[in-house]
């Protein structure tokens, strides 16, 4: 075998080895950013859970009407009587 065929022929076994740890190295990272997309995904999830659930507890509290109708339903609360108002100056 000459010279110029033993370079030629470790350059190619250099050259594949390269290759072989370029896909390991690839493949590796490419697993890793999956692992982070599927993280992202379920927090994701998580938050639109979470803006679901304030959705519908801004819906529930209601509105200033709700409030005074159950003041004065379950609390028998009522408004004074003007004659009953004190302005202090």
């Amino acid at each position: 075998m000459t010279r110029r065929a033993l370079v030629w022929l470790l350059l190619g076994i250099f050259a594949v080895l390269a290759s072989g740890i370029g896909v390991v190295y690839a493949k590796a990272r490419s697993r890793a950013l999956f692992v982070e997309v599927q993280q992202q995904r379920a927090e994701l999830e998580r938050e639109i859970m979470e803006w679901g659930r304030l959705q519908l507890e801004l819906a529930s509290t209601g509105s200033l009407e709700d409030v005074a109708r159950a003041a004065r339903g379950r609390l028998h609360m009522r408004a004074p009587d003007p004659k009953q108002v004190v302005v202090v100056e």
